[in-house]
């Protein structure tokens, strides 16, 4: 009974409303400074940066482009290279910090967490940050590979003039979402064990499912389908997978809850 009270026991008593203001506050001072010593950082690298994000295109481009200026990436405004070098750095500085700005996330809703949830959102905290990185990296590595070749040897008798600043928001938006997408498993671990998913309700709804990852893909991606499928088809294997994760999560029933649970279905 005593072991039941301490996991159910919340750490802080009930604080005020002013004071769990003060605690946000507090928190979103230090993401902040987080965010902007990173940024201090990747601004310095900006121009290597810039480089590895390029180089996937600069490699698909032909090589006897018109004008003799070989492969080049262009821009339309005065202001243009400052603010891609801008936009480069600080999606760089998200992307080192989003582990620092988890942990704040998680010191200002943790006080108002029983032991028991404290306890099973440690593999969502340790987990997160290294899935969002194979997300990433799957999207760099092989799903931006195979859409530029697709759309750069489309129509070969056009040639392309492109622009720095409408690749990058591209890249930085798709690696942000293929990134997030790969949390699936995790959210699946992390809602069974609260009690919020079951397995049976995934399967039960899996064609649901098939049908809302292509929804998905054609709300987070841009308006053609290869990027399109190239988001749905990963979501759905890691929907088939957060199936097996939260079956694998699901506490084994006793031998009396699943005589009482045939009991109440026979009724």
């Amino acid at each position: 009974m005593n072991s039941a009270g301490a996991d159910n026991k919340i750490e802080d008593p009930k604080m005020p409303l002013t004071e769990h203001l003060r605690e946000l506050r507090r928190r979103m001072i230090y993401t902040f400074i987080g965010l902007g010593l990173a940024f201090g950082v990747t601004w310095t690298f900006s121009f290597e940066i810039l480089e590895f994000i390029k180089n996937p295109l600069l490699a698909h481009l032909p090589d006897d482009l018109a004008g003799g200026g070989g492969k080049k990436l262009y821009y339309d405004t005065l202001t243009a290279p400052f603010f891609t070098h801008l936009k480069a750095a600080f999606y760089s500085a998200v992307f080192l910090t989003l582990p620092f700005t988890i942990f704040q996330i998680w010191r200002f809703v943790a006080p108002g967490l029983y032991g028991k949830e404290q306890r099973v959102m440690w593999p969502f905290l340790l987990l997160s940050y290294p899935l969002f990185i194979i997300g990433a990296s799957f999207f760099y590595l092989v799903v931006l590979q195979f859409m530029l070749k697709f759309f750069i040897n489309f129509d070969t008798s056009l040639e392309p003039s492109l622009r720095i600043g409408e690749y990058l928001s591209l890249n930085m938006q798709l690696i942000f979402v293929f990134g997030l997408i790969f949390e699936l498993p995790l959210l699946s671990l992390l809602l069974t064990r609260m009690g919020m998913l079951t397995p049976k309700f995934m399967t039960k709804n899996r064609r649901y499912a098939f049908l809302g990852t292509f929804v998905v893909g054609a709300i987070l991606t841009p308006a053609d389908p290869i990027s399109q499928v190239a988001l749905a088809v990963p979501l759905y294997l890691l929907f088939e997978i957060s199936i097996l994760v939260s079956k694998a999560a699901t506490p084994k029933k006793s031998s009396e809850d699943e005589d009482s649970e045939d009991e109440d279905t026979k009724e």
